[in-house]
């Protein structure tokens, strides 16, 4: 159980219910779980699959408002229940980001990860998804609009805070990692993203915050709908086991910022990036120099690999353009490239997208120590490897 309470979602726990509880329904067996406490609504925002360990059911509790029991000591009441595998507030994750520095006119992050000659070999497929858990997309945008995915449903994604098809996006965070994993190419305007051709899924979790039930069911979602990528520019310090079951039981590869307080992610862990998940690559970032930048975390055993991070060219709000600094624009470079590998090798797995990825980083010196790799993402190298 974790006392990180402060900064939370008010009003929601998280639970994960014992995947062999004896009631002959999931709602018979939330009764007796809730059983005197005050609540709106309680429902399943993940299923477990068959055989996956313990846990089986996630769900979220919303808490009536003459609940007078603070988050800690409901987790606290829940957690004694010998159904529950574990209780959690439903902490507020926070995205990596960095204010904006002055304007730099030039694309260098294709350049420094050698991803034009990874061109050569293709420039993507619009089959492939990649999911944005982030603030929305700007879908009006038009170096995005034509890369924007459709669900079956006829939605662009799904908006798992307030839970509805309104992924605007307003804080412009999620509408510029969009643009660096794919942004519209070739096309006469503005900027290209790593992967020309592809669809982006706005799956919002949140605005300035994000919330973990929301990440949770979002991951949902994109096993749901056989998403294969999905970025994931936020973290925090919480070391959920909820979390972290949910991201292990997501069958595509799971990339993440490092984040952006300069801290050594093995001494001070920063979550998800830290879940020992074999479908999480954490990335950190560097500058155009290929040096490691001085805000971007690292980490010798919990971060992965490096990739541009500094004065980041990308999709604003409002048809714009901006740039930005943190470790959330390198995340969506290395998502960006996995949808390059999928789509030239279509039936390519999460784990070995990760291990092509990873085995192929350009190896900088400056950058010894500060990721498992020692390197910088090399798409042009990743796409000559599965030759």
């Amino acid at each position: 159980m974790h006392s990180h309470t402060a900064h939370c979602t008010p009003g929601k726990i998280i639970i994960a219910v014992h995947q062999h509880h004896p009631y002959a329904s999931a709602r018979a067996c939330y009764d007796c779980i809730l059983r005197g406490v005050k609540y709106t609504q309680a429902g399943r925002i993940f299923d477990s699959e068959i055989n996956a360990g313990l846990i089986g059911d996630i769900i979220l509790v919303r808490l009536d408002c003459r609940e007078k029991r603070s988050p800690a000591e409901l987790v606290h009441h829940f957690s004694a229940h010998p159904y529950v595998v574990h209780a959690e507030p439903c902490y507020a994750l926070k995205n990596h980001v960095m204010p904006n520095d002055p304007y730099f006119p030039t694309q260098w992050g294709l350049q420094n990860t050698l991803t034009p000659g990874a061109w050569d070999y293709t420039t993507g497929y619009n089959e492939v998804v990649v999911g944005i858990l982030d603030s929305g997309i700007d879908a009006s945008h038009p170096d995005i609009v034509g890369n924007l995915w459709v669900s079956p449903e006829g939605t662009t994604g799904w908006n798992f805070h307030d839970e509805n098809s309104n992924t605007v996006d307003i804080t412009g965070h999620g509408t510029f990692v969009a643009g660096i994993a794919g942004g519209v190419g070739n096309n006469g305007l503005g900027i290209a993203g790593v992967c020309w051709q592809v669809r982006l899924a706005a799956l919002k979790i949140g605005d300035v915050s994000f919330s973990m039930s929301a990440a949770i069911a979002a991951i949902h979602y994109a096993n749901t709908h056989n998403i294969p990528v999905l970025n994931n520019s936020w973290g925090g310090p919480y070391d959920s086991p909820i979390l972290k079951h949910a991201i292990c039981q997501y069958r595509g590869l799971f990339v993440v910022s490092a984040g952006n307080t300069g801290a050594d992610n093995d001494a001070i862990p920063d979550f998800p990036g830290n879940f020992d998940c074999e479908n999480i690559i954490s990335v950190a970032a560097t500058d155009r120099d290929d040096k490691h930048a001085a805000f971007s975390n690292y980490g010798a055993k919990n971060v992965d690999i490096s990739a541009p991070g500094v004065d980041i060219i990308s999709t604003a709000l409002h048809g714009e353009y901006s740039t930005r600094c943190g470790s959330s624009l390198s995340a969506p470079y290395v998502a960006g490239a996995a949808a390059l590998l999928k789509s030239y090798a279509p039936h390519i797995s999460a784990k070995e997208m990760k291990r092509i990825i990873l085995s192929t980083a350009s190896v900088r010196p400056q950058l010894t120590g500060k990721t498992q790799t020692g390197g910088i993402l090399d798409v042009q190298g990743m796409l000559a490897a599965i030759n």
